[in-house]
């Protein structure tokens, strides 16, 4: 897996009406992921092969939409970001059945995610 954005999310104060928006704008599928404990909208952009896909989710504090970018060893591009000047905000998490995820803060203070997926490590 090469490093390219593979996942978008966008906190919302309310999502229902912030998925309505999308829905309309732009066509896109919003549907409840059924997460446990937490309330997360799943967005389809496409129907297309391969169409970026991405959240929404409930915002807790000022921030903005984030993007996350794909890996084939989490632990080691975590150690590559830091090594850069990154900072890690949210240390890495296993998301079950799906990967795993660390969002961290690029030097200039915007929010990049990081993401691995879980068939990248023979599952």
């Amino acid at each position: 897996m090469g490093h390219e954005i593979i996942h978008f999310e966008i906190p919302a104060r309310n999502l229902a009406k912030l998925g309505r928006f999308y829905s309309s704008v732009f066509g896109w599928k919003i549907t409840d992921s059924g997460m446990k404990g937490m309330k997360y909208m799943l967005v389809k952009t496409g129907s297309r092969k391969g169409a970026l896909g991405g959240g929404m989710y409930k915002r807790v504090k000022k921030e903005g939409p984030r993007n996350f970018v794909g890996t084939n060893n989490i632990d080691a591009t975590i150690k590559k970001f830091k090594k850069a000047g990154g900072k890690i905000i949210m240390g890495k998490a296993d998301i079950p059945n799906v990967g795993f995820s660390a969002i961290g803060l690029d030097p200039e203070g915007n929010t990049v995610g990081l993401f691995q997926p879980r068939r990248s490590r023979g599952r």
